[in-house]
């Protein structure tokens, strides 16, 4: 194999990685956002994109509740998207409230999006 074939595998394969990070989950697997135990909001996501749109607009408080749970690293970990998983733990360690939160989970989980969407096929 040539070097040029050698450079043709991995992006191949980080592009079928993005494509699976991308992907839509099954709705047991979906992110479904509460408010506190017992306290369903209604939303759910089933993908990245849907997760962004939820935490620009859901209520605060759903988002202090699964941050402080360690919820939405556990889904991004389901997914696969361990980098991202990395980013919403630091995130926790922050120990951020109100809309500081939600302004710098929304700039990693856009990031995270834009480089996974520039890689998928």
């Amino acid at each position: 194999m040539g070097s040029k074939d050698s450079e043709i595998v991995p992006t191949k394969m980080l592009k079928n990685a993005a494509s699976n990070l991308l992907r839509s989950v099954p709705p047991q697997n979906a992110f479904y956002f509460y408010r506190a135990m017992g306290a369903p909001t209604g939303a759910a996501a089933r993908n990245l994109p849907d997760f962004l749109g939820i935490i620009n607009t859901i209520d605060i408080t759903s988002l202090q509740f699964h941050l402080g749970r360690g919820d939405f690293e556990n889904w991004v970990k389901m997914l696969g998207d361990n980098t991202l998983a990395k980013q919403l733990a630091g995130l926790k360690e922050k120990q951020l409230r109100g809309e500081q939160l939600r302004s710098e989970l929304v700039d990693a989980v856009k990031a995270r999006l834009t480089t996974l969407q520039k890689t998928s096929p």
